[in-house]
């Protein structure tokens, strides 16, 4: 055990850099001065090949736990403009990244859309994939893993009311979404009226029914476009890898879906593997449930993955419990605990591919922190959504328009004036909160207080040799180390923060991080 009184001087002094600034600095810390003296993230941490272990952990090619955590970035996606003065979307610029790697963002989940990688049928974009690419770049320059996620609500930019008169009694006029290319999108031109949930439109129900019924060969083109992803990133640790389909709606009633569901699934995965093959490792593939959002008697879809090899499948739900109305009745801590059970069922591990509040209200910033408490209990991964969100977003407008009012996200926007609010810094603490970005061996326990920076992990059954790298804020003012099984303990400062790092002698190890006199 090593506590601060058996130090030598010279290591007293390095770890005492821990002591960090205080907490009642609510700055941005990738907007200091110290910034271009410090050594980068990147520079500490080696974004290194990922796949899943035998005992469902996500780790590295050193057998490394490792936890994917970070947000959603929609900057390049291709959404419904529903306000011809405001985009539906805010360009992602240095600085952003900058702050990501300053608040210890470790994975970024790129919402990406087929109708900007084949606007018209057949021909890839090439040029759309020169821009995923870029910012796939950009991010490993800052440290943070991509996860690629093929994005779509409601199916398609192209279902929207073009006139409110058109909906009867009893529904509203439908906003446009994102998704689908304008060619695949068949409604056989019903109604595009909700009676509520975005997806209850007649028309958008029908545009999912052809694709899973590959009407016209149209899921085909959808599997031959991950290859062409695929391909592109083959052998790439940087891209952690692909999100099939973002939140697929179940239009219909499971037992008869779930077979095409499915097949486009298997497909998908055997064309992205094809695609990989020859290159010294493959990326993880993300699959998420069917859910009928629309119409919940439609019932669930987990994917069953009848014949298909499982390697490298990880689970991607998202968990929206106690934030916005899932049709389930469940806590935070219940959902992540029905995640678990089927991802076990089904021999994957789960990372969470979105959740989020958006008030900052006393009660809403309390279950942040439990929805935060929850994931270090399970040593998951998962990406907040999101970033940033504009005014011209179809989640924030209505259909008749932009709204005033403040829209919180990581980043808050001000609203209709598309005006920056600056970092929502209450959902930023607890987002960068100190965690293990890699553990050799196997996390037991993981405990990390957003408040006071106190961290705590233990884990097992580590080789020996292996590093241990930790991301710690710069807001905590936590200065005691306490460890066990660990030597040549090193902090290295960066913006925002410090990387902590360690070598494993062998077998199990603990590390804390404490405000107290003594270690807890």
């Amino acid at each position: 055990m090593l506590h601060f009184n058996s130090l030598t001087p010279s290591l007293f002094a390095m770890l005492t850099l821990l002591a960090g600034c205080s907490g009642n600095d609510n700055s941005s810390p990738a907007s200091q001065d110290t910034m271009d003296s410090l050594p980068s993230v990147a520079e500490l941490v080696a974004l290194r090949p990922l796949s899943v272990s035998e005992d469902l952990r996500i780790v590295d090619d050193l057998d490394r736990e490792v936890l994917l955590r970070g947000v959603n970035l929609n900057s390049f996606g291709e959404y419904w403009q529903g306000d011809p003065n405001h985009p539906p979307t805010i360009a992602v610029d240095m600085q952003d990244w900058h702050e990501m790697a300053a608040r210890g963002i470790s994975v970024v989940r790129l919402v990406v859309n087929w109708s900007k990688l084949e606007p018209q049928r057949g021909a890839i974009s090439q040029a759309y994939l020169d821009e995923i690419d870029e910012a796939v770049s950009i991010a490993a320059a800052h440290g943070i893993y991509t996860v690629i996620d093929m994005h779509q609500d409601a199916f398609s930019a192209f279902i929207f009311t073009e006139d409110a008169d058109e909906c009867p009694s009893g529904t509203q006029p439908g906003k446009g979404w994102d998704g689908a290319p304008q060619w695949a999108t068949l409604t056989d031109g019903l109604s595009t009226c909700i009676t509520g949930e975005r997806n209850s439109a007649p028309a958008v129900i029908a545009a999912w029914n052809h694709f899973y019924d590959n009407t016209d060969g149209i899921a085909d083109r959808f599997v031959a476009v991950w290859g062409a992803i695929a391909k592109r990133f083959a052998g790439r640790s940087e891209v952690a890898g692909y999100d099939l389909l973002n939140e697929p709606e179940v239009s219909r009633p499971a037992t008869e879906l779930q077979p095409l569901f499915e097949g486009i699934f298997a497909r998908t995965i055997d064309t992205i593997r094809r695609a990989q093959a020859g290159q010294q490792h493959s990326q993880l593939i993300f699959i998420e449930p069917g859910v009928a959002a629309a119409y919940p008697e439609f019932g669930l879809i987990v994917p069953q993955l009848e014949g298909v090899d499982r390697h490298n499948i990880v689970a991607a739900p998202h968990n929206y419990s106690e934030s916005i109305d899932t049709g389930f009745d469940w806590s935070i801590e219940e959902t992540t605990d029905v995640f678990l059970t089927f991802a076990n069922l089904l021999g994957v591990p789960v990372w969470v591919g979105e959740y989020g509040f958006w008030d900052t209200s006393e009660s809403t910033v309390e279950k942040a922190k439990r929805y935060a408490a929850d994931q270090d209990a399970n040593a998951l991964g998962g990406a907040r959504w999101q970033w940033r969100q504009g005014c011209g977003d179809p989640h924030s407008l209505s259909w008749g328009g932009v709204a005033a009012g403040l829209v919180v996200h990581l980043n808050a926007v001000d609203c209709p004036g598309d005006v920056d609010a600056g970092p929502t810094e209450v959902f930023m603490r607890i987002l960068s909160r100190a965690y293990p970005r890699v553990a050799p061996g196997r996390i037991t326990l993981l405990q990390s207080d957003s408040d006071t920076g106190d961290f705590r992990l233990e884990a097992s059954i580590a080789l020996a040799d292996r590093e241990l790298v930790v991301w710690s804020p710069e807001y905590t003012d936590a200065h005691i180390i306490e460890s066990e099984g660990l030597v040549n303990l090193t902090s290295h400062p960066v913006t925002g923060g410090r990387i902590i790092k360690a070598l494993t002698i062998g077998g199990d190890y603990t590390l804390i991080l404490s405000t107290a006199e003594t270690p807890r």
